[in-house]
């Protein structure tokens, strides 16, 4: 299953519980942003809960967890407060428009954000290295 809204560890585990009552065949739980601190790529919400005690019991029956990753990054934060902004822009990786500049947008986190660069030949390497 996978929405936008469960906003806690708890409310999560609670749908997969009533998934189980019912019989309901689940292999996998996902969660969108709302794990996220601030709705930033990269980060938790101590808010949300306790996100191990609900990937263990998920493992214990036998399912899978993902956790969404939307590939905004958010270009609000103060130099040295946002790592991912920070290794996007040291790493060059960030799409940019015809005159070089920072292409700036807004998705999530509700502020503008700026984008990877997929095509990009260290990529990999920075998205790598965000999610380890």
């Amino acid at each position: 299953l996978s929405r936008w809204g469960y906003m806690t560890a708890n409310n999560t585990l609670a749908v997969v519980e009533r998934m189980r009552q019912k019989g309901i065949p689940q292999d996998t739980q996902w969660n969108d942003i709302d794990y996220m601190n601030m709705d930033l790529d990269f980060t938790t919400s101590s808010s949300f809960g306790d996100i191990q005690g609900l990937v263990s019991d998920l493992h214990n029956h036998s399912q899978k967890y993902v956790l969404i990753v939307d590939p905004a990054i958010s270009n609000q934060q103060p130099t040295g407060q946002y790592p991912p902004f920070d290794a996007g822009l040291s790493d060059n990786i960030f799409i940019t428009n015809s005159s070089g500049q920072l292409l700036i947008g807004m998705v999530w986190p509700n502020s503008t954000t700026v984008w990877p660069d997929f095509t990009h030949p260290n990529v990999d390497q920075y998205w790598t290295g965000q999610i380890s």
